[in-house]
């Protein structure tokens, strides 16, 4: 696992800038936000999505930030939830987690429509079912270690919801 606040560099891009946030996914790899510094005309460039095993740590730069902590976790991946404020059920697929401290779900609703997309959301906002489902639809215990997972390599970010 890549420690929050380190420079990291794209193996395939040699895109390069801080790793701000972690995201793990029910069904997929583990992937980092990269948020490149600023560049010299004074923009700021769009950070991407990039899978674990694809970014290494620049060891010759000093960690920019120290993380705020890691947040309580109160919802497990594959746990059904209900988001109080919209009114809508769903399943938790993602987590992200922040250099701030902050944690937030991935949710995927029960039915598809476009009424009723995935949404990102505070985890402290869910309220957690007991049914947890798997990659088998079987149930699964909270943490289950989860298997190796290959990449997919990089996007656009999520970070930005």
């Amino acid at each position: 696992m890549i420690e929050l606040g380190y420079f990291v560099k794209d193996k395939v891009t040699g895109l390069m800038g801080v790793a701000e946030n972690r995201a793990t996914f029910l069904f997929g790899c583990d992937r980092y936000f990269v948020q490149p510094q600023i560049k010299e005309d004074g923009t700021v460039p769009e950070g991407v999505m990039i899978d674990e095993p694809q970014l290494e740590v620049l060891k010759d730069k000093d960690r920019v930030m120290t993380p705020a902590g890691l947040p309580e976790q109160t919802i497990s991946l594959g746990q059904l939830v209900d988001d109080p404020v919209t009114g809508m059920t769903g399943t938790a697929t993602g987590r992200a987690v922040y250099l701030n401290g902050c944690s937030r779900i991935f949710v995927e609703p029960k039915t598809t429509s476009e009424k009723h997309e995935s949404w990102w959301v505070d985890e402290k906002q869910l309220t957690g079912k007991k049914t947890l489902i798997g990659r088998d639809k079987k149930t699964i215990e909270p943490n289950e270690p989860q298997a190796v997972r290959r990449t997919g390599g990089p996007a656009r970010s999520c970070s930005k919801y």
